[in-house]
């Protein structure tokens, strides 16, 4: 059955915010504190009015999230991202765990830079947990580069990505 991809609305988060709870206890059960504890809700309901948040669903079942904006989420370096390139910022892509290594967040991925061409944008960018090799090299699969550490909030270490 073919997924359905919706942008939601900030009173709209909270399937959003259960996919990435579950998928935070999942990789916090593996040994990655991705999102544990969890991504605030109030937080995420916040960035819903300036972000625009994604929901895909399968038969009305909540799958996967994502969120893109025009800018940065993180005040990152000038060394990490080449200035003067106009990016889609990606993150918290989440997937069910019961959906992992099923094409879900490949698909998602594919839908993250069909939007980027379609608002003119010349690159992907986002950041990844640094200690989660198996989640870089997934992006790296799909051609993303990395450019660059960089410590969000002073305390999550990550490398940051770019496919232009």
């Amino acid at each position: 059955m073919p997924t359905t991809t919706r942008r939601l609305a900030p009173d709209e988060v909270e399937a959003a915010h259960a996919i990435v709870a579950a998928a935070g206890r999942a990789l916090a059960a593996g040994g990655w504190r991705n999102w544990d504890p969890p991504y605030p809700l109030e937080r995420m309901r916040a960035e819903a009015a300036s972000r625009e948040i994604y929901l895909v669903t399968e038969a009305g079942v909540a799958l996967a999230t994502y969120t893109l904006s025009i800018t940065a989420p993180h005040d990152y370096p000038p060394a990490v991202f080449a200035s003067g390139v106009r990016a889609l910022y990606l993150n918290r892509l989440a997937v069910v765990p019961a959906r992992w290594r099923t094409g879900l967040g490949r698909a998602c991925m594919t839908e993250v830079e069909s939007r980027a061409r379609a608002a003119g944008r010349a690159a992907v960018r986002f950041d990844a947990f640094r200690d989660n090799a198996p989640l870089r090299g997934f992006y790296r699969a799909l051609g993303y580069v990395e450019r660059g550490p960089y410590v969000v909030e002073g305390t999550i270490p990550v490398i940051c990505f770019e496919k232009e």
